[in-house]
């Protein structure tokens, strides 16, 4: 058996992101009408270069292919002139289980079906009308989850804080956009806020964020980890996942349920908000961790676009 192995250059050629839209969407679907299989992510966590692993599978019902995922991201890379991100997505016949594919995707499907889903759920969420975002974060996915969300709407102004001044002014010089250094009030203050960081402690305070309409959470997933204070859950009237057993382990869903700011059981699936639509009563978050079925169902997309 020859096993190919398909490099970031050609995976580029096919990956257009139309075709990981529709792939996250249709997961994210699947997945809120139990046509999936999930099981539970694996983390390797290195602290003290502040890395971490995850390797997450998944499958689709139907789908001819099902996926295995490695994603690193070592956050002090960028000191070694070296990406953040890495990683690789073994693709398998799901009829026979032999091995079809080795994605060598430099962790960029992971990056790419993230910010998918972050734009894709930010968008349904937040009123037709803000077209102002906030964003805490300068990494890689603080910049997709804009450029993607972008994609899916106009944006007039973003507002963007980081904790260092330089990365904040290169994350607004990077983007075709009106994008401005911001303070974390004036950031999380926005309409729409996004955030995109492997923060440990809430970004800002609950009340930072009392001009918010929509809150989109990144960051947190992994346990330990938690970007958005819990107190924030207890105002909201919409609280949406993309998989409730893992954003109750690990996300920041579960952090404000063991800090009794929220049940355990208020929790919309994302796939059914792209589904059926939601009203905007409110305040809404989204906290979405990255799920396997995603990775699977963008790996899948993008082997049979290569059309071996």
């Amino acid at each position: 058996m020859t096993l190919s192995t398909v490099d970031l250059a050609r995976i580029r050629e096919v990956a257009s992101r139309d075709l990981v839209f529709t792939a996250v969407r249709d997961a994210l679907v699947a997945h809120a009408e139990g046509r999936t299989q999930l099981p539970p992510p694996i983390a390797l966590v290195f602290p003290a270069v502040e890395g971490d692993c995850h390797v997450k599978a998944g499958h689709v019902t139907g789908s001819p292919y099902f996926g295995v995922k490695v994603a690193a991201g070592f956050y002090r890379n960028a000191e070694r002139g070296l990406p953040s991100n890495s990683g690789l997505i073994l693709v398998l016949d799901a009829a026979t289980g032999v091995p079809a594919a080795v994605l060598a995707d430099e962790g960029r499907l992971t990056a790419w079906r993230t910010a998918a889903a972050g734009a894709l759920v930010t968008h349904a969420l937040t009123p037709p009308d803000v077209d102002e975002v906030g964003v805490l974060g300068t990494g890689l996915q603080a910049r997709l989850q804009v450029e993607w969300l972008h994609a899916l709407r106009p944006l007039s102004r973003v507002r963007v804080w980081g904790r260092r001044s330089e990365a904040v002014r290169e994350l607004c010089a990077s983007l075709d956009l009106d994008a401005r250094p911001a303070t974390v009030e004036e950031a999380a203050g926005s309409a729409c806020v996004i955030t995109a960081t492997p923060s440990t402690t809430p970004l800002a305070p609950a009340s930072a964020f009392a001009g918010a309409l929509h809150v989109t959470g990144i960051g947190t997933d992994l346990p330990g980890k938690g970007e958005l204070p819990p107190e924030l859950f207890a105002r909201a009237r919409l609280v949406v996942t993309d998989d409730h057993a893992q954003c109750l382990d690990h996300g920041d869903f579960g952090n404000a349920v063991r800090a009794g700011m929220i049940g355990a059981e208020v929790d919309v699936p994302a796939g059914v908000v792209l589904r059926d639509g939601v009203e905007r009563p409110g305040l809404s978050i989204a906290d979405l961790t990255g799920v396997g079925v995603a990775d699977a169902a963008v790996a899948s997309a993008v082997f049979l676009a290569l059309d071996f």
